[in-house]
């Protein structure tokens, strides 16, 4: 495949200031395109992009904002993340993953753009209704408020696009990790405390899952608009399982670190999804994706 000359190439890119759509914008940058981002934050990280504070709740001034950018092609990033299983907070989670989708789809309307991308979650294929590794085309129940609202996001992207002759690609991503990320999150949370030798408190570990390294999914984001395929889901994984007491252990010797790893110090959550690998065949095959970096790249 030739590479896409994504030169002058106006991209929207929604959540430009979150973790992973700074990076992709970094990428945008550096392949020349014309980049705009729109973030309920109002700090801008790059003086070669044009950033808009916006709300994606607010349907009048996005509709307003994206006229004015007029993009060729949109990734959608921006979300909640609040992935608590209670239901008590599913309205506020919803006004953004799912009515902040639609306001943005409905200010598209009218433009006359490439493509959409949206970035989903393995967290839809929640619950115990499928086992692993998990294909595009498994029928399973979401596991809490923020993967209901991701899939129900999903399918907005596709009654919208069908409506209106527009195209799309949806991309579940699978754990991503990689420098600077938030310590909320489990592999960067572990990192710190090993290597500042404090003792680090999780379950027992049991948990499968499948880790891909940030560069990896920046690299595809871009594939997905590289050929023309459209209309279609995919996975985003490295394909490789392992327990996170695997990980924590492994990570450990890396990093020669003295912290005492208290296995079992934390209960499970509950609707624990037990083992979460993406078959990632479906993404490969067509658009020619191997993943290029694994967790010592974390170090």
């Amino acid at each position: 495949m030739d590479k896409i000359n994504l030169k002058q190439k106006r991209i929207l890119v929604t959540g430009g200031n979150g973790y992973l759509g700074n990076k992709l914008i970094e990428r945008l940058i550096f392949e020349k395109a014309i980049v705009y981002s729109i973030d309920i934050q109002e700090n801008s990280k790059s003086k070669d992009a044009t950033y808009y504070k916006v709300d994606i709740r607010n349907k009048e001034e996005l509709t307003k904002i994206i006229g004015e950018i007029n993009p060729e092609i949109i990734f959608h990033l921006a979300a909640s993340l609040n992935r608590e299983r209670d239901f008590s907070n599913v309205e506020s989670v919803f006004e953004i993953n799912l009515f902040g989708t639609i306001n943005l789809l409905q200010a598209l309307k009218n433009i006359n753009y490439e493509k959409f991308i949206f970035t989903s979650t393995s967290e839809v294929y929640g619950g115990d209704k499928i086992k692993s590794p998990f294909k595009e085309y498994d029928n399973f129940v979401p596991a809490s408020p923020y993967s209901l609202s991701k899939y129900s996001a999903e399918m907005a992207i596709s009654s919208f696009s069908e409506l209106n002759a527009k195209k799309f690609i949806i991309l579940r991503l699978f754990n991503f990790y990689g420098e600077g990320m938030s310590t909320e999150f489990f592999l960067p949370q572990l990192i710190l405390k090993l290597k500042s030798g404090e003792s680090f408190d999780m379950t027992l570990g049991e948990q499968v899952r499948d880790f891909i390294y940030v560069n990896d999914v920046i690299e595809a984001l871009l594939l997905s608009i590289r050929v023309d395929v459209n209309n279609q889901i995919f996975n985003v994984s490295s394909g490789i399982g392992k327990t996170i007491k695997e990980i924590a252990i492994e990570l450990k010797k890396q990093l020669k670190s003295n912290s005492r790893i208290n296995l079992g110090s934390l209960p499970y959550r509950g609707n624990e999804v037990w083992e979460m690998i993406g078959d990632n065949s479906k993404f490969t095959k067509i658009f020619g994706f191997t993943p290029k970096y694994f967790l010592h790249h974390l170090k």
